[in-house]
């Protein structure tokens, strides 16, 4: 695969565009889904699902220290929560999360269709294959039929009107004067 294609797939960047354009972000992890069709379908899903977690940690350990009414006050960390920098990286936090929750979803329904419709096209050319079997069944039988009626079949000179005749039989008739053969 070419490594340009590779590294314009990979989560960093993808990440990276998510951020500044979400539209072109969607189309590459669509991209990503296609070039690397045979991998497991959710590690996306859960590679964003991971990230947008991540970021909410500072957010998460602040809450603890509220609810467990601890009243240290991490400076570095009252310094991260209070920045706006940090609000936006909330929502595109919560943008991830949103988003590696709809993948999975719809990786799992249309993996479910994509099963569904391999069956299904399995089962009709299985099908297929058991008449054409059944129509070469047939047909071998009806020429062998043929070939041993064919191979019984003599050829024999009426000496009446002098035409040829097939006969199966020992005894027949001629098929232009309608006399009786032997």
């Amino acid at each position: 695969m070419n490594k340009y294609l590779k590294l314009l797939c990979s989560i960093p960047v993808i990440l990276i565009v998510l951020y500044f354009i979400p539209f072109l972000g969607i189309c590459l992890i669509l991209f990503r889904y296609y070039v690397y069709k045979n991998n497991k379908s959710l590690t996306t899903s859960i590679y964003l699902l991971v990230c947008g977690l991540a970021l909410l940690i500072p957010k998460l350990v602040e809450s603890i220290l509220k609810l467990l009414k601890l009243d240290t006050k991490i400076p570095v960390l009252n310094d991260i929560i209070s920045s706006d920098i940090y609000n936006k990286i909330i929502g595109y936090s919560k943008l991830l999360i949103a988003l590696s929750i709809i993948l999975a979803i719809l990786s799992y329904i249309f993996k479910n269709l994509y099963d569904k419709l391999e069956n299904k096209v399995e089962s009709y050319v299985k099908k297929e294959e058991t008449k054409k079997y059944q129509i070469q069944k047939e047909n071998d039988l009806i020429m062998r039929e043929r070939k041993e009626k064919a191979d019984k079949l003599h050829s024999v000179h009426c000496p009446y009107c002098g035409s040829d005749n097939l006969l199966s039989e020992k005894i027949g008739t001629c098929k232009s004067c309608r006399r009786k053969l032997q």
